[in-house]
């Protein structure tokens, strides 16, 4: 889901476009049913192109620049003077104190709207009321509604509204209810009021108010133009017109209204008619695609290569899994596959393969008391190979924790840019969005500001800080090198669940069941609004 901020601009840029495409290309120039129409499609698309997500774009490698794992990037990231644990404190007391703009912005826009939406439905029940109160004359195709309160005659809905007179002129009220009742024939007011909603809703965006004010011209010369197609004469039906200028109908209403007067004698005389109005309006195609590929349309999934994110959990097998198996009596050496290879020539193994090692998910297996620094010498030969999908599992498990790495910093990326170290890519984090996992050699778990003895404890508080900060929110793990692989893993299990259980909540919210139930389009959208992204500083030394 995109951000408001984005969707309201683009919603804007939308009918900007469209609208100015009207006034250059189709206004006064195609037929007025055609112009009506596509002010009225514009007006719709342009709030919802911006909405849609299609997956119609080439997909691509997306690399996420957070701080890597590794001998390298920890020790930036320990050293750095504005490293996560010691700026998460400092962020948590300036979030304290923030003004909270977002939602003053969000209640005066509710004002607004409901201000609008009041006023329409205000002129809507004095409309209702009118008709009440008037003496009713049905026709085959409208109702004719009379009172002395009708000063200028209008239309709304199947009702034409005339003034009660006790001797009327007949020739000249059968020429101003034929083009009321052409209002009614061409269902204006439903288009009324279709915009009518759809200004109260985007009221901020000015090009629906100058839509609004277009529309109400084309149906004034739509219905100009019935009733001289009827036969009326034009001198006599331009002074029907003017002995209506002055008088007062209700919003929303059709009706003669005399601000349009001198544009609508101009139109009498060359109403827009000829195959080049067609070839305008197939010209608004193109326009409509781009806004669609612009706006709407989104890159078919792919496996992103990113630290931490569980988007490679997608509901479909690996084309190919390798197992490394990593034994804590034997740290020089690892099984790949029941092979046994020494882990400085890891890297030159696998790509000795003859397999697409970036396509490779590696089952990378320990025993429980294995040192991380054992673990993190495995994983730089991985990255070194670019096999960087990985499955973190304990000997016998039946399931692991998916991960995704970046490759080595430096390593240059699609679109000429290069994988940045620790202390670079920490800079381009805001501080508020870091929450700190640190474990020490002893395996006492800080997370926070709190410490734990178990993993499973600061479930809770983590997924109190993904509701707050959503897909902003990057995860910071700093483990130490002298803590065993059971705890780094039991750690990523307790993340991966916090994880799982705040997007089940945003996939009931949003579509009412359950991730898991979730078809493939719902579920990558859940995903890309709340990515798992963890960065990895494995370090030495503190106790």
């Amino acid at each position: 889901m995109k951000p408001a901020g984005i969707y309201i601009l683009e919603v804007i840029v939308c009918s900007g476009l469209l609208l100015a495409f009207y006034q250059f290309l189709l206004a006064r120039k195609v037929p007025y049913r055609a112009c009506r129409r596509y002010l009225l499609v514009s007006a719709l698309l342009s709030v919802v192109i911006p909405a849609l997500r299609l997956p119609i774009l080439p997909a691509q490698t997306v690399y996420l620049q957070i701080p890597v794992a590794g001998a390298a990037g920890a020790a930036g990231a320990e050293t750095a003077g504005a490293g996560p644990a010691a700026i998460a404190p400092a962020a948590d007391s300036a979030a304290a104190t923030a003004f909270p703009w977002q939602g003053v912005l969000l209640a005066l826009y509710a004002c607004i709207v409901l201000l609008l939406l009041s006023v329409l439905i205000r002129n809507l029940l004095r409309i209702s009321n009118l008709r009440k109160a008037s003496r009713l004359t049905p026709q085959p195709e409208f109702t004719l509604a009379e009172h002395p309160r009708v000063v200028s005659p209008f239309s709304f809905w199947r009702t034409i509204f005339l003034r009660q007179e006790e001797e009327p002129d007949g020739k000249q009220r059968a020429m101003i209810v034929a083009h009321e009742a052409a209002h009614i024939r061409h269902r204006h007011s439903r288009d009324k009021v279709t915009l009518g909603v759809l200004k109260a809703l985007f009221w901020f965006n000015p090009f629906f108010w100058m839509m609004e004010r277009m529309l109400s011209e084309v149906q004034e010369y739509e219905a100009d133009d019935d009733v001289l197609r009827a036969g009326y004469n034009i001198d006599s039906y331009r002074l029907a017109i003017f002995k209506q200028l002055f008088g007062y109908y209700p919003d929303l209403t059709s009706g003669l209204s005399h601000s349009l007067t001198k544009k609508r004698f101009t139109m009498m005389n060359q109403a827009p008619r000829g195959f080049l109005s067609w070839l305008r309006l197939g010209a608004a195609l193109p326009l409509f695609a781009g806004l669609l590929v612009a706006f709407g349309a989104t890159a078919r999934p792919s496996t992103p290569d990113m630290q931490g994110s569980d988007q490679v959990q997608q509901k479909k097998e690996d084309p190919k899994t390798i197992s490394v198996v990593v034994n804590a009596y034997a740290p020089g050496m690892v099984l790949v596959d029941g092979t046994t290879v020494e882990v400085e020539n890891l890297a030159t193994y696998l790509n000795g393969l003859n397999t697409e090692t970036s396509l490779v998910t590696v089952s990378l297996q320990a025993d429980p008391d294995t040192k991380m620094e054992v673990v993190d010498k495995v994983k730089e030969q991985l990255r070194k190979a670019l096999t960087l999908r990985l499955s973190y599992k304990l000997p016998g498990a039946e399931e692991g924790v998916r991960r995704s790495m970046p490759p080595m910093a430096g390593t240059q990326l699609p679109g000429g840019q290069k994988v940045m170290t620790s202390e670079e890519a920490l800079k381009t984090v805001q501080r508020e969005n870091i929450y700190v996992i640190r474990v020490n050699s002893r395996e006492k778990i800080y997370a926070g500001s709190e410490k734990f003895d178990n993993a499973n404890d600061f479930i809770p508080t983590l997924k109190d800080f993904l509701r707050e900060h959503g897909g902003k929110a990057v995860i910071s793990y700093q483990a130490d090198l002298g803590s065993s692989y059971a705890c780094y893993l039991s750690v990523q299990k307790a993340i991966k669940q916090a994880y799982d259980e705040v997007r089940d909540e945003m996939a009931r919210s949003r579509y009412g069941k359950p991730l898991a139930e979730l078809d493939a389009e719902a579920y990558q959208a859940i995903l890309q609004d709340l990515p798992l992204n963890v960065s990895e500083a494995l370090r030495a030394g503190k106790k």
